[in-house]
């Protein structure tokens, strides 16, 4: 009777384990590294395929138009995150990622055959792919085949589907002043949504928030640490991609601890008259708030934020925000096992917005040290696909990381 009890359960979890795997990824495509090689799932591609050409691939992202999907390669054990990144050469697969090809054989030209880059991203409206490294950043715009030298925020920024909205860091004076600076739509110049000078917008906005935890942050603001650029924080301003609205989040001079913690809320930019409001059903954030993600359909906010509880005690959450129903759910640290921490390695939402793809770690403190940077190698992250109503995981990739999501 004990066996047959134990035959069931181990019938029952196997069969939970296949389901889980075998789950649809849902609407649109995903990429990540693992491996040491690239690999997509989409439904061109008929479930994960590992991408050609893709031996040695460090960084990826995938076109938000047509899902072509970008990847860097350089030699064996290269790190993006090491004090010197080598040499890697740019490649692009386009759907059904069957062929990989060169980036310098569609975009010809001597310069940025090779970049040691350490981040990899498209523009907003899938024209241009632009890459950064300690040196400046190297950009191919693909419609006119050309390279280019991009701005040096471009990092920091993002665009409309359609590329007539930008928003980015900083101020019409410079990229490096605190606050946020809006471009479009139209031939609109650069207009200015709130600076560290002239926060009357960020202050009015958090002011004419009713609830109560707004209240009590307003209250704790003080007008001296305000006035120096070292107390703020501000997220990159991240634009739907209809253009319509921007989300970032802010201490509004709250001030930074020596761990980097503060206390922040949350912002939502209406474009068409630059009006700036904060979302004060979500209250305010303990931490340091890392990134506002709006979802495709500008329904949702993926909120990614870093609490240091102690010097060994970091762990990242990750809270979904439903703007329609005023709900947000955490998704990630809660499922953490007992005496682990939760660290982040990427995120995106899926093309159907009913779905967040994350690769997430939980190890214990004892195994990090200054010897590996305090980072878990990468076969200890799982890329989780999770169900942004539920916080469900319907998919599991061991040894996952780099996420990116596009469409199908």
């Amino acid at each position: 009777m004990r066996r047959t009890r134990l035959i069931l359960t181990v019938l029952a979890a196997t069969a939970g384990l296949v389901a889980t795997q075998n789950v649809p990824v849902g609407a649109g495509s995903l990429a990540y590294l693992k491996g040491g090689t690239a690999w997509v799932e989409s439904r061109a591609s008929q479930g994960p395929r590992q991408v050609p050409n893709s031996r040695g691939a460090v960084l990826l992202t995938l076109s938000p138009t047509d899902g072509t999907l970008a990847f860097m390669t350089g030699p064996a054990g290269a790190d993006i995150s090491s004090e010197k990144v080598p040499p890697l050469r740019p490649w692009l697969s386009k759907p059904p990622y069957t062929k990989s090809v060169l980036l310098s054989s569609v975009v010809p030209g001597p310069t940025f055959t090779t970049v040691p880059a350490r981040w990899l991203r498209w523009e907003g409206d899938g024209h241009a792919l632009i890459a950064g490294s300690d040196g400046g950043n190297a950009g191919w715009n693909l419609a006119k085949r050309k390279t280019f030298l991009p701005n040096q925020s471009a990092l920091y920024q993002s665009t409309s589907r359609d590329g007539a909205v930008t928003a980015t860091l900083g101020s019409v004076q410079s990229p490096d002043d605190v606050g946020v600076l809006l471009y479009g739509p139209g031939a609109r110049p650069g207009t200015e949504v709130f600076t560290r000078r002239l926060p009357q917008n960020l202050m009015q906005a958090l002011k004419a928030a009713p609830q109560p935890s707004i209240r009590k942050f307003v209250g704790a603001l003080d007008p001296r640490a305000q006035a120096d650029d070292v107390s703020w924080t501000v997220t990159s301003p991240q634009v739907t991609r209809d253009g319509r609205r921007v989300y970032f989040a802010s201490n509004a001079g709250y001030g930074v601890g020596s761990a980097g913690t503060t206390t922040s809320a949350i912002f939502e930019v209406g474009v068409g008259e630059v009006k700036l409001r904060v979302l004060g059903w979500l209250g305010t954030f303990a931490g340091s708030v890392l990134d506002v993600l709006p979802s495709p359909d500008g329904g949702k906010l993926l909120i990614l934020l870093q609490r240091h509880d102690s010097n060994v005690q970091v762990n990242t959450f990750a809270y979904i925000a439903d703007l329609g129903q005023k709900t947000v759910r955490e998704v990630i640290a809660g499922s953490a096992p007992k005496g682990t921490l939760t660290m982040l390695n990427s995120s995106c939402w899926l093309a159907d917005s009913r779905h967040v793809a994350l690769s997430v770690a939980y190890p214990r403190p004892d195994d990090l040290n200054q010897e590996n940077g305090f980072e878990p190698p990468a076969s200890a992250y799982s890329l989780l696909v999770k169900e942004a109503g539920t916080g469900k995981t319907l998919r599991r990739v061991p040894g996952a990381t780099g996420v990116d999501c596009g469409p199908g």
